[in-house]
């Protein structure tokens, strides 16, 4: 997404990130790098074989905290995860958007900020990627999501993009000269 053109992923040093679809930690010790001693990365992995690379990925970094837990269920890890600044999702599921707007609802800030790779192929696989992708936005904007980036990953990743949205965003206040 970076080699691509993306402006922003909302992710610097000091940052709180849920980092869901996490496998077996590459990505995740990328975005540890970036957050730094003073940031953490929640890595939320549901495959077992995975998390425990992701596991030993956690023991040389202090600032991951690996959680073996299916995303679709986020009360199950709601007592190791806090208020976070950003939700990076890379989860190859049907229902992706639900999942991502469920955990956001629970431990995004408002105002915050989503990264969100959308695989096309594994949301619907007989419609055309463009309009999955459309759906996936709409989807996001009925769970109070403001899509801000959106980036096709070719020819990196075939049929994929990334969404970069901010949740609930603050409203503008209106000055006395209207």
């Amino acid at each position: 997404a970076i080699l691509g053109g993306v402006d922003n992923i909302w992710i610097k040093p000091g940052s709180k990130v849920l980092y869901l679809g996490a496998a077996a930690g590459t990505s995740v010790s990328h975005v540890s790098d970036i957050v730094g001693p003073k940031g953490n990365v929640y890595a939320v992995e549901f495959s077992h074989r995975p998390g425990r690379d992701l596991l030993n990925v956690a023991k040389s970094r202090t600032n991951v905290i690996p959680i073996i837990e299916d995303a679709r269920h986020p009360l199950k890890y709601r007592m190791l995860v806090g208020m976070v600044d950003c939700v990076f999702a890379d989860i190859a599921q049907p229902d992706q958007a639900r999942i991502v707007a469920l955990n956001s609802h629970y431990f995004l800030k408002q105002g915050g900020h989503s990264v969100i790779a959308i695989k096309a192929s594994c949301i619907d696989s007989t419609a055309a990627p463009e309009a999955v992708f459309r759906r996936e936005v709409s989807k996001l904007q009925s769970e109070n999501f403001k899509p801000l980036e959106q980036l096709t990953l070719e020819p990196y990743e075939r049929d994929h993009c990334v969404l970069i949205s901010q949740y609930r965003p603050s409203k503008k206040k209106k000055s006395s000269d209207e």
